[in-house]
């Protein structure tokens, strides 16, 4: 049996464990709530850590007993932007620290004994996409797309969906990478669609990916699917038409749940910066340094 065949056999089976309770407390990061009318304080308020044990998260809400209490309480899982679990196996954290590192080979080798410890299905659904980053930083493309796919069969977690290893940035994707976006398409999954479509837009197949993404961003269905993909088609835009949408679409992310704006941001400053928008591109930059909860693979070292 091949690596890939491997990787994909031990994620559906254990993806549909349950994972017992941690005794060590979570951590959470939670985007504040909006402010009411009647409050006066405009200062911006601070994103909240929570500390407890989370009991489950799905793509509707986290369910946890927070430190102290012993009641259940409910998040809205748009507004989980991060999670660090009390307990992280050695495998686990070795897997994590190699994915940090650039070392992707070797996160993507570890995935199916990561699954084999059952964490939570949620964790598996991170640790799944964090393998298919890895898996597209080694241009195995036909396996990223796969893990994407596999997973989208069933509810996720905003914190999940972030992770997805679309292309945020215009430049040309080696071979192996447009070839694994060709054949899926269209595939079923609109998960896989976003990414293929995301890989083809600065290949030769860009009007057909460019329609694939206006598809999804039209279908109601699922609103965070189409917000990822009208970001986007951001890629698609002529310097006058970036320099009429800077405000539009600043508005636009900003209405995004905070926990998936990562990628849109990083690829709104690089259209902003190669259509000549310099100051509004710094902006985003500056956010980008100053916010992020944890390293992530949709944002270039370099920048």
């Amino acid at each position: 049996m091949t690596f890939a065949r491997s990787l994909i056999v031990v994620f559906l089976v254990a993806i549909t464990a349950i994972a017992s309770g941690q005794s060590v407390a979570d951590r959470i990061w939670v985007q504040p709530l909006p402010r009411i009318r009647t409050q006066s304080n405009w200062y911006p308020r601070a994103i909240e850590t929570i500390d407890g044990r989370i009991v489950d998260f799905d793509n509707e809400k986290m369910r946890i007993v927070i430190e102290g209490d012993e009641v259940e309480t409910l998040i809205a899982a748009s507004r989980v932007i991060w999670v660090q679990p009390g307990e992280v196996s050695a495998v686990q954290k070795a897997a994590i620290e190699n994915f940090d590192a650039k070392r992707y080979a070797e996160a993507l080798q570890a995935l199916p004994g990561l699954l084999k410890e059952r964490p939570p299905v949620w964790r598996q659904q991170w640790l799944t996409m964090m393998a298919a980053n890895a898996s597209r930083e080694t241009l195995r493309g036909d396996i990223a797309i796969e893990l994407v796919s596999q997973i989208d069969r069933r509810g996720l977690p905003p914190l999940v969906t972030a992770w997805f290893p679309i292309a945020w940035q215009n430049g040309s994707q080696p071979a192996a990478i447009v070839q694994a976006a060709q054949k899926r398409l269209q595939d079923d999954s609109p998960a896989v669609r976003l990414v293929a479509a995301s890989w083809l837009l600065s290949s030769a197949d860009r009007s057909d990916a460019s329609s694939v993404l206006n598809l999804l961003a039209g279908q109601t269905d699922r609103p965070e699917i189409a917000s990822l993909a009208r970001c986007v088609l951001w890629r698609t835009a002529t310097p006058p038409e970036v320099a009429a949408s800077v405000d539009k679409w600043q508005q636009e992310l900003n209405q995004l749940p905070m926990v998936l704006q990562t990628g849109p941001m990083t690829g709104l400053a690089d259209k902003f910066e190669s259509a000549g928008q310099i100051e509004a591109a710094k902006v985003l930059r500056l956010q980008l340094e100053l916010t992020p909860i944890h390293p992530s693979p949709l944002v270039p070292s370099s920048k």
